[in-house]
């Protein structure tokens, strides 16, 4: 069967050109390539109606000035589009990403990842460092799940998807409530019903919470690891807690961290600004 990328063009509020190429025989990756020189892949997280538009729209065309910027959908998200019989977890994205960066001929990257788009690239830097000049880690999980003594079972009641609770977790994620605007609301929702009408995002965050018991970071390689990082999180992240980067800052000998106070789990777009400006200059210097 012959795969074609679908009809789709991202909204003009993102201002990135869709891109698509053939990763695999039943694999065609949606991605955004933006500038020239050394090549800085970026890898989004697992939030609901998450996408390389949805998380990267405030970088691309900073870094962009300097490197190549590609942001681009993992498998499972956005709008690349898949073989049925799929697998994901942490080895799985990262060989995908691996996969992007074979079909663009590119040998050796800089990586930049939000959340289990770090845990990623940190992962991909243990397995294949011949790969990675470099990381660069934003609210980065990966920590092994300890198993808890389980309390009785309590009825929770669902909230129900709603552009006001999209509003409510974006107001979290990026405290910058200049940032939040209606149309950023309206996008993500739309995204995030898409993602739910397709019914794969529980297969997706299964795999992730497995690898959290099963496949956690191995501290024993990131002590050993001779790349450059860089850990940024902000002091206010609700999602993934400060403590974690100072835990893995505490591990890895070749780390360097900034963390930033009033920002939440996306400091990358809360701050971009701030952001843009000590990421192109850590690349530069570690380059």
């Amino acid at each position: 069967m012959t795969l074609s990328p679908p009809k789709l063009k991202t909204d003009e509020f993102f201002n990135l050109e869709d891109k698509w190429i053939q990763t695999a025989s039943q694999e065609i990756t949606h991605y955004y390539d933006q500038g020239e020189g050394l090549p800085v892949l970026l890898l989004h997280g697992s939030g609901s109606g998450t996408s390389a538009a949805m998380t990267w729209w405030q970088n691309m065309p900073h870094l962009s000035q300097s490197y190549r910027a590609i942001a681009f959908d993992s498998i499972g998200y956005g709008e690349t589009v898949i073989d049925p019989d799929s697998t994901y977890g942490i080895k799985q994205w990262g060989d995908h990403t691996l996969r992007l960066m074979d079909a663009l001929n590119i040998e050796k990257a800089w990586l930049m990842g939000s959340s289990l788009g770090g845990w990623i690239a940190l992962q991909l830097a243990l397995d294949h460092p011949e790969r990675i000049y470099g990381v660069i880690s934003i609210g980065t999980g990966g920590a092994k799940q300890i198993d808890k003594p389980k309390a009785a079972p309590t009825a929770k009641p669902q909230s129900t998807l709603s552009e006001a609770l999209i509003k409510q977790d974006l107001q979290k994620n990026i405290c910058n409530d200049a940032v939040v605007c209606d149309t950023l609301v309206r996008l993500r929702y739309q995204a995030a019903l898409k993602e739910q009408a397709g019914g794969l995002r529980p297969t997706l965050l299964a795999a992730r919470d497995r690898d959290r018991v099963h496949f956690a970071l191995d501290f024993e390689g990131l002590a050993k690891l001779t790349l450059p990082v860089l850990l940024i999180h902000g002091v206010n992240d609700k999602v993934v807690p400060l403590s974690r980067s100072l835990e893995l800052l505490n591990v890895m000998p070749s780390a360097d961290a900034h963390f930033y106070s009033q920002a939440g789990h996306w400091p990358h777009i809360g701050k971009a600004r701030e952001f843009n400006e000590l990421v192109s200059s850590y690349i530069q210097h570690n380059s």
